[in-house]
């Protein structure tokens, strides 16, 4: 009976441990977040919409979750087994999104780098700022595209530019995007060379990215450090069951066994949660 408390009870102190960890996480973003929203200015004219990219983080449990019950219920998997089994998918459910999510925005603030070029030279021509955003949005690819045309309609329509600049801050916050709103913000309000400003602003943009690429380079090699450490140890898993079938079923439905794998899982995920969270500072 103690060989299997121990175990039940040291996985389920690290399960808690963890789950406090990501509260904690979520409750400082979330403080942050509310402490740079009261530092906005109030525009009750603004309708606030979705942004462009977000995280799914309830899609990885929604996948893990019935595939855990699919391998304990209908499986015969241990239940422990099961759940470890869960975990890891999850987070590795986790670490797609996240990179699909920081692709996406990747991806747009190159198109706004261009974009800026393209506003530069409009407006040293003598372009007015609506004029020049309508150029820049017909050389512009998809998806920026459809933020520029969006914000040259809501001009066309009356809306104050302040708000229309704001709004697309919402719809892609990121600090590149808050830069070049906030620099559109201020020069319709006070005036000034907007030409000389939005090229020391696009050079500015393009350092982030190049130094933002260099970390996503750093933080690729760690990632494939990890997945390579997991795949070994799956792939001698598969060895092991190779060789000896009835042996190693054996090992996985008994007591001691099913622990020790499933301890072995779960500190897996972690490992994946750990080096996502390294590999991604905030610039």
């Amino acid at each position: 009976m103690t060989s299997v408390l121990i175990p039940a009870s040291g996985l389920i102190a690290a399960i808690a441990g963890l789950a406090i960890y990501w509260v904690h996480a979520a409750r400082r973003e979330s403080i942050l977040h509310r402490l740079s929203a009261a530092d906005a200015v109030v525009r009750p004219a603004v309708v606030s919409e979705a942004p462009f990219a977000r995280r799914h983080r309830l899609i990885p449990w929604g996948i893990a979750i019935p595939i855990g019950i699919a391998l304990g219920w209908l499986g015969n998997w241990p239940w422990n087994i099961a759940v470890g089994i869960a975990i890891i998918i999850s987070f590795i459910a986790s670490e797609a999104d996240a990179w699909i999510y920081q692709w996406r925005l990747a991806r747009i603030e190159s198109q706004l780098a261009d974009a800026i070029d393209v506003l530069v030279a409009s407006v040293s021509a003598g372009a007015s700022l609506q004029a020049a955003l309508q150029q820049a949005s017909e050389y512009t690819p998809r998806p920026l595209r459809d933020e520029i045309t969006e914000m040259v309609a809501r001009l066309r329509l009356g809306d104050a530019p302040p708000d229309v600049f704001d709004l697309l801050r919402q719809h892609v916050p990121t600090e590149t995007f808050r830069l070049f709103s906030m620099t559109l913000t201020v020069n319709w309000q006070v005036g000034g060379a907007l030409a000389e400003t939005l090229s020391a602003i696009g050079g500015t943009i393009r350092d982030r990215l190049a130094i933002a690429r260099q970390i996503r380079t750093l933080g690729t090699q760690g990632t494939l450090t990890t997945l390579t450490v997991l795949a070994v140890v799956w792939l001698m898993a598969a060895m092991m069951w190779q060789a000896d079938p009835p042996r190693f079923l054996g090992f996985i439905h008994s007591t001691v066994g099913s622990w020790l794998v499933a301890v072995s899982l779960f500190l897996q995920g972690v490992g994946v949660a750990l080096v996502s969270r390294i590999s991604r500072p905030k610039i």
